[in-house]
């Protein structure tokens, strides 16, 4: 069957935003909102105190689809400027300054009072209420509050992990996650019935992240486990892998793909004993199942591993350099690394400043 290709431009096309974002993820939800129509007005305090300098240079990138107006919108003295802003809108992006609301609670609720047909979305890091709701949180402390140290590094089948120090995934990748997660609620809010009109949404930036872990997290109310980083659960053999020129990422959960991995690579004795029959049989020895892989995927060059693999429906797949990503035929087809301003055909692009380098 023919897939039929549409782009999602215009979908909000006709609907007002006004971004209040004293940080990334708010930005990231406008952006992505912007991207596919929405008119987004972004409100920037000038000069403002709540960004470092990193912080500035991605809020430029993820502003540069939108409108931009200077206004100190928490200083009481601008409250109807921000109103008149607001008029016309249907949703509100607000997201919390790291230190704190500076007037001890949103100010979307005092525009709200005044435009009964608004909806707000209110990111902040542990929610607008509960024993954490004021503490203060710069993003590398949101990312943790979600339990990212515990997990991370995270492949349980590349044991050298276990010795290195908690990390923290790169860039603001846990700003990004939240304001994505905030985006498809806003989206949801804004193609709905209006039901929500009226409402401030509670976005909390720990239970956003926390989904990232679900399978984890449901394995203490199941078995009584606690999962951490240095006593993985174990569900698959593969892993982090070396190959001759770099390494692969392989996830063997059934027994047609562990059959499929071992024709990949070319059926050595030790794949094929009784011993390791079933995948209960491999996943107790996961260790020794590791290490004798490393020894057989480090013979073929990844590219070789992964298209050969793939077609013979092994979970395998290579694991790219930044210079590697950079030359991607498909990627720069894509326009994944063209400047946040420049458009083609009308659709902005995500922000790859990433990879600039």
């Amino acid at each position: 069957m023919e897939m039929k290709k549409k782009k999602l431009t215009g979908v909000l096309s006709g609907l007002r935003v006004v971004d209040l974002s004293a940080g990334l993820a708010g930005a990231f939800c406008g952006h992505a909102l912007a991207q596919i129509g929405a008119s987004v007005l972004a409100l920037r305090p000038n000069p403002s105190g709540w960004y470092s300098n990193p912080d500035v240079e991605h809020m430029q990138v993820l502003d540069s689809i939108k409108n931009i107006e200077k206004l100190d919108y928490y200083d009481p003295k601008c409250f109807d400027a921000l109103a008149g802003f607001c008029d016309g809108a249907q949703l509100i992006i607000e997201e919390r300054p790291s230190q704190g609301w500076p007037l001890g609670e949103p100010i979307s609720g005092r525009i709200m009072g005044q435009n009964s047909s608004l909806t707000a979305l209110c990111i902040s890091p542990n929610g607008l209420t509960g024993p954490r709701a004021s503490y203060a949180a710069e993003p590398l402390n949101i990312y943790h509050s979600a339990g990212h140290a515990q997990q991370i590094p995270c492949d349980p089948l590349w044991p050298e992990y276990k010795t290195r120090p908690p990390l923290q995934a790169g860039g603001f990748w846990g700003e990004s996650q939240s304001g994505l997660i905030a985006s498809i609620v806003a989206i949801a809010v804004l193609t709905g019935n209006g039901d929500w009109k009226g409402s401030i949404i509670d976005c909390s930036k720990q239970e956003a992240l926390l989904q990232m872990h679900w399978t984890e997290l449901v394995r203490y109310p199941n078995s009584g486990k606690i999962v951490d980083r240095l006593e993985p659960t174990i569900t698959f053999v593969g892993g982090v892998q070396p190959a001759r020129d770099g390494y692969v990422q392989i996830v063997c959960l059934e027994q047609h793909q562990w059959e499929s991995l071992v024709k990949l690579l070319e059926e050595p004795d030790w794949m094929l004993s009784p011993d390791l029959a079933t995948q209960a049989m491999r996943v107790s020895r996961w260790e020794e199942v590791a290490d004798l892989l490393s020894k057989e995927t480090k013979k073929y060059a990844k590219e070789h591993l992964f298209r050969e693999g793939q077609a013979l429906k092994v979970p395998i797949a290579p694991i790219l350099t930044t210079a590697e990503i950079k030359n991607d035929e498909d990627l720069v087809r894509r326009g994944l690394f063209s400047r946040g301003d420049e458009v083609e055909d009308g659709l902005p692009r995500w922000d790859g400043s990433v990879f600039s380098a």
